[in-house]
């Protein structure tokens, strides 16, 4: 069945008695407006300590707290490109097959928020509950796969390193994510050879186009790593693209009221004055285009707080003053940051647990929060047979869908014009029994995947459709459509 950019949505599309689905979260993976907006996250996030030169218990195999009966380990890799720097990961094997399915890592974005936050509130095996104790979640994404939840980079929720091993860049990413997956590998023969798929959301459209071509750069030198596919939820990869499209959410298939007709022109005339300000930026590097570009963002903005509306999810109100606090992350924090449960996780006993923090994001903002990464996804695309599934929550501000649609469409590769001609079919559940969203893809090689009922965290609004999204991609099946 085909559809339109305006195809309407099914608003009653159900969501099954059993989603998990935590009462209010932390919209981590703040893209632009966070990103560029350095003064808002400083004032938000406290700093988190680093910690150097202490013990580190070494990972084991167990149940942890009985969040998945599954074999699984969590704890540090040191990474050998680096100084002191020590990535903390959360490894679960799968629930179905163990020793052949594929091997999935996520990555939250910010720059700076904690996947171990994702494991719990998206696509993890268990979500904290008002009593402080784990609960299954039965559309975790280790059904069909072996999952790794990494913070990173450097210094992000557990994981410490020294001051001069801060990252600056999603290049600096790139390259410690490849160090930490060698290392992750010496521990583990069995997944040697394992098809790979890195995914994650938000500012994850950063890190994921540099750590995906840092792999397949390395790839003669290290044959353990056999990455297949990267997939990228509500990404930040054409920032500047992406901001020319920031209005188009105003006329929106919610019904939802945004702006005044008022504060449309004047935010439209900014977008278009501070759209052509970052390009300059881009062109020469100026410092000056760059405090312009940030005064702009605001502009254009600043006018959406009036509608009372939450800019990761338009179909939810949001009355705070600063985004942050539209959402009650308490549980999981006062979780992981219990002694006993630091103890069973192996981590650092002084490290405090953080979901987002800005002393990490400050350095990214300083110039990578605007550059363009989604050249490098049109480059895997001529010079690789990766796989790429950008998939958007449509009721998101941030990083929108009709941003994540241009950049899919401005994609420069061999085969641009035959998926910019494909049509755009609805996409459905498997069993055909909900109509999940919309779908554009060339070969299965490129797929832009528009969620309905969905905002900047596709899979806690809809648990059960993103598992289905994920393990369709990851296994080669064929989306429903």
């Amino acid at each position: 069945m085909s559809t339109s950019e305006r195809t309407p949505l099914n608003p009653e599309v159900p969501v099954p008695q059993d989603s998990w689905r935590p009462k209010r979260i932390v919209a981590f993976g703040a893209a632009l407006v966070v990103a560029i907006t350095v003064f808002f996250v400083a004032s938000t996030f406290p700093s988190a300590e680093v910690i150097k030169n202490e013990s580190v218990q070494q990972p084991t195999r167990r149940s942890i707290f009985d969040c998945d009966s599954v074999q699984q380990e969590s704890g540090y890799i040191k990474l050998a490109n680096r100084v002191d720097d020590h990535y903390f990961y959360w490894y679960f094997e799968s629930r179905d097959e163990p020793a052949n399915d594929p091997l999935v890592v996520w990555l939250s974005g910010g720059a700076g928020c904690s996947s171990i936050m994702a494991l719990f509130v998206e696509n993890g095996p268990c979500h904290i509950k008002d009593d402080i104790t784990p609960e299954y979640n039965p559309h975790s994404w280790n059904t069909r796969a072996n999952v790794i939840w990494l913070d990173q980079p450097s210094n992000t929720g557990f994981s410490y390193a020294a001051s001069e091993d801060v990252d600056h860049d999603a290049e600096d990413v790139g390259a410690n994510f490849y160090a930490f997956l060698q290392g992750f590998l010496d521990k583990h023969p069995e997944l040697h050879g394992r098809p790979l798929f890195v995914t994650g959301e938000s500012y994850a459209g950063h890190y994921i186009p540099n750590i995906a071509n840092r792999i397949m750069q390395q790839k003669t030198n290290d044959e353990r790593i056999n990455l297949k596919g990267i997939a990228i939820g509500n990404g930040l990869m054409n920032p500047i693209l992406q901001l020319e499209h920031t209005l188009d959410m105003v006329d929106n298939q919610y019904n939802v009221t945004l702006l005044t007709d008022k504060e449309y022109e004047q935010a439209l005339a900014a977008q278009t004055k501070y759209a052509s300000i970052g390009n300059e930026y881009l062109a020469t590097g100026k410092q000056e285009y760059f405090a312009a570009l940030v005064e702009g963002w605001q502009r254009i903005m600043t006018p959406f707080s009036t509608s009372r509306r939450n800019p990761y999810d338009i179909r939810e109100p949001c009355y705070e003053a600063y985004l942050v606090d539209c959402y009650d992350v308490s549980t999981t924090k006062i979780f992981l940051n219990l002694e006993n449960v630091k103890a069973e996780l192996n981590a650092l006993p002084t490290k405090h647990w953080l979901e987002c923090n800005a002393s990490i994001s400050a350095p990214f903002f300083g110039g990578d929060a605007v550059q363009n990464h989604a050249t490098l996804i049109a480059d895997l695309l001529n010079t690789t047979d990766l796989r790429v599934l950008l998939y958007v929550g449509d009721a998101d501000t941030i990083c929108n869908w009709h941003g994540v649609k241009a950049v899919a469409t401005g994609l420069e590769w061999k085969h641009q014009d035959e998926f910019n001609a494909a049509e755009e079919c609805l996409y459905f559940t498997s069993n055909y029994s909900v109509t999940a969203g919309s779908i554009k893809s060339y070969k299965d090689q490129l797929t832009l995947l528009r969620l309905f009922n969905a905002g900047h965290m596709v899979p806690h609004d809809q648990p059960a459709v993103a598992l289905e999204m994920i393990n369709t991609f990851i296994h080669g099946d064929a989306f429903a459509t």
